[in-house]
């Protein structure tokens, strides 16, 4: 045994300390599902860097055999393991599994079988040869059969593992693209430094380099998990969610063509994608009717559907999204909740009215006994008994009204069409073309309004509706030319039971407003006309005309 010394060596080992390095960095990234498979790609070059180390160090025949046959085993340990990495990161973990594993040693097993059985059938190598590079001497092998068949083989799975990416390559969103095409570029540059070997060119044929690429490879995978969580959120998990949602995903081309359907819309509209793809959409469900916006359809099994359609955005086609969400349980709630409050009103009603009743006739007893003599102190008594009454009168009254207070859906509803003009005074509108989304009882905000300024403002010749877009929001101003109200009321005429002789009250129409969301202020100056502001949040207001 010979040892020599040359520069080249210093290469190898301190790609091996790297090595070490990284396979201890990589127990910092334990979240991510492909640490293993990166450490076995490490632990492989290490292998393989020491391996080629020890033949540069040590002249001898039979070292160099040893080191062929330890060297060989961890290349198949990397090529195995970025199989498996390439199979875990384009989704088929499935088939990431001992069972896996030992498949694919079978054939390196046999490689293995036949380096170390050389002597007796020549099946690896024909003849050990050395040749010289300046003061170093090298061996190189006469190739045999088994090293074109171990050649063949690895080619084969490294092949199969640039076809994995780069079929993920143009199947996954440009989000991957780029780092699906630096894997296959560092996982092509060892190959083609093998190559290099293996065909002996270069300035230096006997010189191996691929385990000190295989270490930059680790590297960059490595720093890919780290810095970029590359195998925390794989792509083909992503591509997977459509495949998981509860609601149905229809994807349509711009003919109607249905070109893709989720397991869910099979539920839905029961048929498979099989047989869907490929259809017209209103030939696969008729009722299916696609519209902007959202619509209700109901399918064979009594299933309610809202059906919202959709561009896909950020593409360069112009394909649709269908999204069918399943509203029958919240339909079902709802109209049990309508009629649950159905029976409340009707029992309210006539609990009411039956009160009111009793109410009158206390109240015909009260004015009977007035008409009789009584002392001063009963004739009090008599008296609050009547302010009592019509307090419990008035708060009857204020249920029949507001009992109706959102019990039916918003809609969008048009200012200028709602509008009535009080009598014997001008209304002037600047509202045209402008829609707010609303309680249907709205026409009774402005009305109390106009009624607010007819009762309190004096002598009011004429009301205006003003509308004005402020930071995205509807500014609405009911002013008028009355008196005005005092700075001190303001906030009191918003108060319940303040100004019951209007029937309504300014408490009722900031409750009206408050359910979509809409605000509402004065902000008059008293002796020159009251100034009711309403402040529509944006998305709760449109103009659908000029």
């Amino acid at each position: 045994m010979i040892l020599q010394f040359t520069p080249f060596t210093i290469i190898y080992l301190v790609t091996i300390a790297i090595g070490l390095y990284l396979f201890h960095l990589a127990e910092d990234i334990s979240f991510a599902p492909g640490r293993k498979l990166v450490r076995l790609v490490i632990i492989g070059t290490i292998v393989w860097n020491g391996m080629y180390a020890l033949q540069l160090l040590v002249i001898d025949p039979g070292i160099f055999l040893i080191s062929i046959l330890i060297g060989i085993t961890g290349i198949y340990m990397i090529v195995s393991a970025l199989l498996l990495f390439a199979l875990s990161y384009t989704g088929r973990e499935q088939y990431v599994n001992f069972v896996a594993f030992v498949l694919l040693m079978i054939i390196p097993l046999l490689i293995l079988s036949g380096i170390a059985t050389n002597q007796y059938f020549s099946l690896f190598y024909t003849s050990i040869n050395t040749y010289a590079v300046g003061d170093l001497i090298l061996f190189f092998l006469e190739y045999g059969p088994f090293f074109w068949v171990h050649t063949g083989y690895l080619c084969l799975l490294t092949g199969f593992t640039i076809f994995l990416l780069f079929i993920a390559w143009m199947d996954y969103p440009s989000l991957y693209r780029r780092q699906i095409g630096i894997l296959i570029l560092v996982i092509l540059l060892p190959v083609v430094t093998d190559g290099v070997f293996i065909l002996k060119f270069g300035p230096f044929p006997g010189l191996q380099i691929t385990p000190v690429i295989l270490i930059l490879v680790s590297g960059i995978l490595l720093f890919a998990s780290s810095r970029y969580h590359l195998f925390s959120v794989l792509p083909r998990t992503q591509a997977r969610i459509p495949e998981q949602l509860n609601d149905g995903l229809l994807i349509m081309n711009p003919d109607g063509i249905l070109i893709y359907m989720n397991p869910a819309a099979e539920g839905y509209l029961l048929i498979s994608s099989d047989q869907a793809v490929g259809q017209k959409i209103t030939d696969i469900c008729p009722s299916l009717r696609i519209d902007d916006g959202a619509t209700e359809i109901s399918v064979l099994d009594g299933t309610i559907l809202e059906v919202r359609k959709n561009p896909l955005l950020k593409t360069r086609t112009s394909e649709e999204i269908i999204i069918l969400h399943d509203i029958t349980i919240r339909r079902r709630a709802e109209k049990g909740l309508r009629e649950a409050n159905r029976q409340l009103s009707l029992l309210s009603s006539i609990t009411r009215h039956d009160i009111l009743n009793q109410i009158t006739v206390v109240q015909g007893y009260i004015e009977l006994s007035r008409d009789k003599e009584m002392d001063a102190e009963l004739s009090r008594f008599l008296e609050e008994m009547k302010r009592a009454t019509e307090n419990i009168q008035y708060e009857i009254e204020f249920t029949r009204i507001y009992q109706d207070l959102g019990t039916q859906e918003p809609q969008w509803q048009e200012i200028d069409f709602i509008l009535r003009a009080p009598c014997r005074t001008r209304l002037i509108c600047e509202c045209d073309g402008y829609a707010i989304y609303a309680d249907p009882m709205l026409p009774k905000v402005f009305e109390n309004l106009f009624d607010n300024a007819l009762r309190h403002g004096g002598r009011v010749t004429e009301i205006s509706v003003i509308c004005k877009e402020v930071d995205g929001s509807l500014r609405i101003a009911v002013v008028d030319d009355g008196a005005g109200i005092a700075s001190e009321e303001k906030e009191r005429i918003f108060e319940r039971g303040y100004g019951k002789n209007t029937g309504f009250g300014l408490f009722l129409v900031r409750d009206i407003l408050a359910i979509t969301g809409i605000t509402i202020h004065e902000e008059g100056v008293p002796g020159e006309g009251a100034r009711f502001v309403m402040i529509v949040p944006e998305g709760g207001w449109r103009r659908d005309r000029e």
